[in-house]
């Protein structure tokens, strides 16, 4: 088991988890609650999304996001693209000076703008990305127990992940069941290609353009499940 992405709830779970909806509904209304406080427009989330338009794929268990953050902490941080990732990209010391600046920032009120913020500040394992569009990541009082302790925005994650992509040299037409995607997350630090030697970054970065691309498509979150 591991961490997967949903957009769009599909009709049999609508059908057979009805405490699950009931738990979403309530969510979505806190969350309103909250970008209403921003001023933000509310989420409006569609539970009659067709099937063939909801989107749900496996991320490489809870761990292949922090390969990708970290990547993103080196540039973000003005520094080169660092090799590709491994066991301990989790506890990157530039990962980790990058949640500090942040962290610090925050507290001051001058964390506005700071780039990637859409992908590292997130839950790891639960939350949600909303088709609204914000620049920065909201991250509401605890008491409102909102899942992830945080929330973002699809278009915002959409542009950083992309950006990431140029980076990696990911071709754009690449999908997560491509057997060549598949097979460069299994062998990572291998291969011809950049974005091939990058396998398990590269791996994750399309899953969440395509979840993105799905949530703008459908009016739908992007779900951590």
């Amino acid at each position: 088991m591991g961490l997967a992405l949903c957009v769009g709830v599909p009709s049999e779970i609508r059908e057979s988890d009805p405490e699950y909806v009931a738990y979403f509904e309530e969510q979505v209304e806190v969350i309103n609650g909250v970008l209403e406080s921003f001023g933000l427009p509310p989420h409006q989330e569609p539970f009659d999304v067709e099937d063939e338009r909801t989107f749900e794929c496996e991320m490489i268990g809870f761990s292949g996001l922090h390969y990708l953050r970290r990547v993103a902490a080196h540039l973000a941080l003005g520094k080169e693209l660092p090799p590709p990732g491994d066991d301990g990209a989790g506890s990157d010391p530039v990962l980790n000076d990058y949640y500090r600046i942040f962290d610090a920032s925050f507290a001051r009120g001058q964390a506005t703008g700071m780039p990637f913020q859409h992908l590292i500040v997130h839950g790891d394992a639960e939350g949600y990305y909303l088709p609204v569009e914000f620049e920065d990541v909201i991250i509401p009082d605890p008491s409102l127990e909102i899942a992830g302790g945080m929330f973002g925005s699809s278009q915002a994650l959409l542009g950083e992940c992309r950006e990431l992509a140029r980076a990696l040299e990911i071709p754009e037409d690449l999908s997560v069941d491509d057997e060549a995607l598949l097979d460069a997350a299994d062998t990572q630090g291998e291969g011809e290609a950049q974005w091939e030697r990058y396998g398990i970054e590269s791996y994750t970065c399309v899953a969440l353009i395509r979840a993105c691309e799905a949530s703008v498509e459908t009016g739908a979150a992007v779900v951590f499940a």
